[in-house]
């Protein structure tokens, strides 16, 4: 038999997963949710940051399959961007320290405000004509962000849309589509290293992962209904409250 206590955190868990996996689905920044319930749930932070993975590739698969399965998503022409991205991660999981600065959390802060701006400015529509940036270019900032997602995960969403509307003319809809794909295959190399350093707490992994998917369902049903609109509405309050919790203003 559960304890109540037990019950009651798993449910917590639960309900915490279930809104990070919308906001992760729509904008990024929902492991700034999940890493403090795991960390409460008595997880030391280096533990809670590899658990969190569990509930990722599970939220980032059922995303997948869903914005798929409503033409939103050409997997083939984004292979070379995740295989830069799945080659950072796993540079960034071996090298996974703990990256206790306020100097870079008031750093990713103001880029998140950077990428905003640059995310809800209206899109210029592109002639046939104009060239794409070099493959290379976008090889190396994918790899930049697979390095950065490697580590700690928190906020990648952010970089990934950010460099998808800077990258490319594709509309929000199918930016979170290429996101969550990335996402989901570059966590799943991550999710093997963290496996076999025996980081990962299952009970709490799997917990949030039913939380996480349940969201990322949901999230995608709100991005093909609502469409843009409510991915940048959520995208900015996202993107602002981690700016503030970055810079110490909200303590939650």
């Amino acid at each position: 038999m559960f304890e109540t206590s037990e019950i009651i955190k798993s449910l917590v868990i639960i309900a915490v997963g279930i809104l990070a996996g919308i906001i992760n689905t729509l904008a990024g920044g929902g492991s700034m949710l999940t890493l403090p319930i795991l960390i409460l749930s008595g997880l030391p932070s280096p533990i809670a940051n590899a658990t969190n993975r569990v509930a990722i590739f599970f939220q980032n698969v059922t995303a997948t399959v869903k914005f798929k399965s409503h033409g939103e998503l050409k997997i083939k022409p984004v292979l070379p961007i995740a295989g830069a991205a799945v080659i950072g991660s796993i540079i960034g999981s071996l090298f996974a320290v703990k990256l206790d600065s306020q100097t870079f959390d008031k750093i990713l802060g103001t880029l998140l405000l950077f990428m905003l701006i640059f995310i809800l400015l209206p899109k210029k529509k592109q002639n046939k004509k104009e060239q794409n940036l070099p493959l290379i270019v976008e090889l190396i900032v994918f790899f930049g962000i697979g390095l950065y997602g490697g580590f700690i995960q928190a906020g990648v969403g952010f970089l990934f849309l950010g460099a998808l509307n800077l990258l490319s003319n594709k509309d929000l809809i199918k930016s979170n589509a290429i996101k969550v794909f990335i996402v989901g295959t570059y966590t799943f190399f991550a999710l093997v290293i963290f496996i076999i350093a025996d980081k990962i707490v299952w009970k709490y992994g799997i917990i949030l992962a039913i939380g996480n998917s349940i969201g990322a369902y949901l999230g995608v049903k709100l991005a093909i209904k609502k469409g843009e609109v409510i991915i940048k509405i959520i995208l900015t309050i996202a993107i602002l409250t981690s700016f503030l919790k970055l810079f110490g203003i909200l303590t939650f």
